[in-house]
């Protein structure tokens, strides 16, 4: 009874919140953090802090990395509060939760593995739970898990390891479950039960886990209920105990150790720039199969003729004339192949409406780095363009910038914070009475991004000045190419505040690598 006192002690302790704790790998649906009297939208790359409580809707899950390397996977209607979290050096480190509602599949960390249960805890309605290195799964029902398919199923919490041991304990003391061992705690006054097989709701599959494996697995609820699991019957022969797929899906890698390219992720992305019917300069990124782009050629003398991108994000293009610019290739290593140039003449249709494309139409495709890569991702990156178009304007020809890393703007990216410092950049067209200057002098802010089952990129919105006088604005996007998520292709589209006809625009696009690359 010491270990239970200890351990609700420190669950209860003042002072533990504020801490860093880690953030999301995954945010699919309806998932928040409620810290203090605010509630938080998670989003991929959204931190989490001891003291925050994580609330997952229905049809909805959340994938989340801690700092000691951690992984905890929370299922549909899940409430999961971090008591207190410490791993900094700082402290002695602690990781202790209490699981509300719902559940989660964890692989532990270098606090699991390595401190005692007083260090480690998870608290539920019915039991605390305290482990050393395990691989667990656990779910607490409050008349929520049965359903027309399973049938009732009775309050209490339920439990499965796959790996390691697990300590279960209560008002009735310390219980002990091994690798393959699954167990039922009916309340806080009733000693475990040790069951024969999973039942059949325990290793339901996250979505974002489906969609990440694809067609893989063998944790399907319909699966498990075929086990014949019954708490109140004993079969002759216990069915072995199925083994749940690898669990970290966000860091899959290949045979060279490169990241994987997941079979459910699109095979191209593509950032556009181009001047709008209104008169504006579009900046867009897209994720795109290979069906929507309709190119010539291969290797190093592909280019691209026709692209069809359904959806008001991205617009779709019409009528195209011919390329003017020989346009660009880059291997990488083999595996970016990005692709850009320029559409000289023609009309491009896009969510303003059809317009002639003044300048031309920019663009650069390749092939696009997993969102999980770029979701676990940390640190900071500096980035050059190194490549790409010559920028384009509707009121002449450019003349400022010798060659891409002088034309375009440095990238700075935060993987940590999900943010984008974009340096100063100027772009001049034009001559004589006819010229201008767009400057963006105090650079801009904007956004890392990366959707499940789609791409990663980035976006930003810059302010500054046309001709020293007339407010502009920049509009930057971006994808990122390759494995690694080392290359990024970028669009920019600038547009002058009206000059008393029109407004300017120009526009162009570039490739990215990390400085000295």
């Amino acid at each position: 009874m010491r270990s239970l006192t200890v351990l609700l002690i420190l669950l209860s302790a003042p002072g533990l919140a504020s801490a860093q704790a880690g953030r999301f790998l995954l945010a699919v649906g309806d998932v928040a953090v409620a810290r203090g009297q605010a509630e938080i939208r998670a989003a991929t790359g959204t931190p989490v802090q001891s003291g925050d409580t994580i609330r997952v809707g229905p049809a909805s899950n959340a994938q989340i990395r801690m700092t000691d390397e951690s992984i905890v996977g929370l299922r549909p209607g899940t409430v999961l509060r971090i008591d207190a979290y410490e791993y900094s050096g700082q402290a002695e480190p602690r990781s202790l939760f209490s699981l509300l509602k719902g559940g989660f599949r964890t692989v532990t960390g270098a606090i699991g593995r390595l401190h005692s249960r007083e260090r480690y805890a998870v608290r539920t309605p019915t039991a605390t739970i305290g482990i050393r290195g395990t691989h667990y799964t656990v779910v607490h029902c409050d008349n929520d898990c049965g359903g027309a398919d399973r049938g009732p199923i009775a309050n209490g919490t339920y439990g499965g390891v796959t790996d390691g041991r697990i300590e279960v304990v209560n008002q009735t003391g310390e219980h002990e479950f091994a690798a393959n061992a699954f167990f039922y705690v009916a309340s806080a006054g009733t000693a475990p039960q040790n069951l024969i097989a999973p039942p059949n709701f325990l290793y339901d599959r996250l979505e974002g886990q489906a969609r990440s494996r694809g067609s893989r697995g063998n944790e399907s609820s319909e699966a498990l209920a075929r086990s014949g699991l019954n708490a109140e019957s004993r079969p002759s022969e216990v069915p072995p105990p199925p083994q749940p797929s690898s669990f970290i899906v966000t860091e899959q890698r290949n045979s060279s150790g490169q990241p994987a390219v997941l079979a459910a992720a699109p095979a191209l992305g593509f950032a556009g720039a181009w001047t709008s019917a209104t008169g504006g300069a579009n900046s867009v990124t897209a994720f795109v199969s290979s069906e929507m782009l309709t190119r010539t050629g291969s290797g190093t003398s592909q280019t691209l003729t026709a692209f069809n991108i359904p959806g008001t994000a991205s617009g779709a293009a019409t009528a195209l004339g011919p390329i003017n610019e020989s346009g660009g290739f880059d291997p990488g290593d083999g595996s970016v192949n990005a692709n850009w140039g320029i559409w000289a003449s023609g009309s491009i249709t896009d969510v303003t409406g059809t317009t002639s494309i003044p300048g031309g139409a920019h663009y650069i495709f390749g092939n696009l780095t997993p969102p999980e890569v770029i979701a676990a991702r940390a640190g900071t990156l500096l980035m050059f363009a190194f490549a790409g178009t010559t920028p384009t304007s509707n009121i002449g020809s450019f003349s400022s910038g010798t060659s891409p890393s002088q034309t375009y703007p440095t990238l700075s990216l935060n993987f940590d914070t999900r943010s984008v410092q974009v340096g100063v950049f100027n772009w001049s067209f034009g001559s004589g009475s006819g010229s201008g200057t767009f400057s963006f002098a105090q650079g801009g802010t904007g956004t890392i991004f990366a959707v499940p089952g789609r791409g990663a990129g980035i976006n930003a919105n810059l302010v500054g000045t046309f001709s020293g006088s007339l407010p502009a604005t920049a509009a930057m996007s971006g994808a990122f190419f390759g494995p690694a998520g080392d290359h990024l292709g970028v669009g920019i589209g600038v547009t002058s505040a009206s000059t008393g006809s029109a407004p300017v625009s120009g526009q162009g696009v570039a490739i990215y690598k990390p400085g000295g690359a």
